[in-house]
């Protein structure tokens, strides 16, 4: 995920194809976005995914379900929307009047209204059920299945706040009619947005060096700062439906460091030495390649997540081993107790001893 991003563009919506999970690692099998649109506009193409701007309709309905922010739309930036919400005169977020498709907010989003003050926000969705944009109710279902998640979290943390939801049953016809309207207000904007666009707060974000961590979570931590301190509980024995934690088997892991290099947030990463690995759980976003990369199955998920460690970003060290010399191969290799012979050595002494074997002893 570097800042070198392919860049695909259909008007105001854009693509960063190295942002992209399924992208970045070929074995990751994510399709959220390819599910969720309701054009069918985003396309598998040799295994990479890939936006078909002809049958893209800037909906934005993709954006807070991708966990990497792979997708942006210049008219509106749910990060910088999320910041401001607390100087709103009114909680009540709408796609009538304050904001594209509520699809554009994921969990952290919201969560990220509701902790920065005392306004919580309120989902308007009383126009899903006959959004165009409701192919099968997937929409809709998304959008309550972010705010269930977010007023979970609440719950789990004793926070006394939730995010409520507001609706009511509309007229198809009338929906589709605001619909339309919505979208002649998107032509206004790049009419009057001029050649050269001020970048927005999550474009600024992606452009900084080495920035690998979604700005959604970078600001989830930062508002979490602010209850750290006056919460009874801050650690917890059980999963977070947000947050993940993971564990290493010191036998089995090899310290090979595919998971270091692959892991696209960098929440596990080397030691100085290079011979051990820690975990930050304040940056892992669960997509599961660290899983899938470990060729000896070292790597699993653990239950339990602490809020201080979030907030603050602290990492804990999963393994570290000292690097001894193998008796065979006379290559170091990280020890783990019993003769200094590394895997390889002893994997090929037991299957192919018989080579090796002298006529006097046949």
């Amino acid at each position: 995920m570097g800042n070198h991003n392919f860049v695909q563009k259909s008007n105001l919506f854009s693509f960063s194809a190295t942002r992209c999970l399924r992208n970045e690692y070929f074995h990751n099998d994510c399709h959220i976005c390819i599910d969720l649109c309701p054009k069918g506009a985003i396309h598998l193409v040799r295994n990479k995914l890939t936006l078909f701007d002809n049958e893209c309709i800037e909906c934005a309905g993709c954006i807070g379900s991708c966990p990497s922010e792979a997708y942006e739309i210049e008219s509106f930036d749910p990060n910088e929307f999320a910041v401001s919400f607390q100087a709103q005169n009114n909680p009540q977020i709408s796609c009538k009047s304050t904001t594209p498709c509520l699809g554009v907010f994921d969990a952290d989003h919201l969560l990220v209204m509701a902790l920065r003050g005392e306004m919580v926000p309120v989902c308007d969705i009383s126009h899903c059920g006959s959004c165009p944009l409701n192919e099968n109710g997937k929409m809709e279902n998304t959008i309550r299945e972010h705010i269930r998640l977010a007023n979970e979290f609440l719950v789990q943390i004793a926070i006394d706040k939730k995010i409520d939801i507001f609706e009511e049953i509309e007229v198809e016809a009338t929906r589709r009619a605001l619909f339309r309207k919505g979208f002649e207000k998107a032509k206004e904007v790049i009419a009057d947005t001029p050649s050269e666009p001020q970048k927005s707060m999550t474009a600024s974000h992606h452009a900084l060096p080495n920035v690998r961590m979604p700005l959604k979570r970078v600001l989830l931590k930062n508002s979490l700062k602010e209850f750290v301190g006056s919460l009874e509980i801050t650690s917890f024995s059980e999963n977070s439906p947000l947050f993940f934690n993971k564990q290493i088997d010191f036998q089995a892991c090899t310290n090979c460091g595919d998971c270091t290099q692959f892991c696209p947030t960098d929440a596990l990463f080397p030691t100085s030495d290079k011979q051990g690995i820690y975990f930050s759980q304040g940056k892992c976003i669960g997509c599961g390649i660290c899983e899938d990369i470990c060729k000896t199955k070292a790597i699993t998920s653990k239950e339990g997540f602490d809020l201080v460690s979030i907030a603050y970003e602290r990492a804990e060290q999963l393994v570290h081993y000292d690097m001894v010399m193998c008796h065979e191969c006379r290559c170091p290799y990280p020890y783990k107790g019993g003769d200094p012979i590394c895997d390889r050595c002893e994997g090929y002494k037991k299957e192919f001893s018989n080579m090796f074997t002298l006529a006097k002893d046949m």
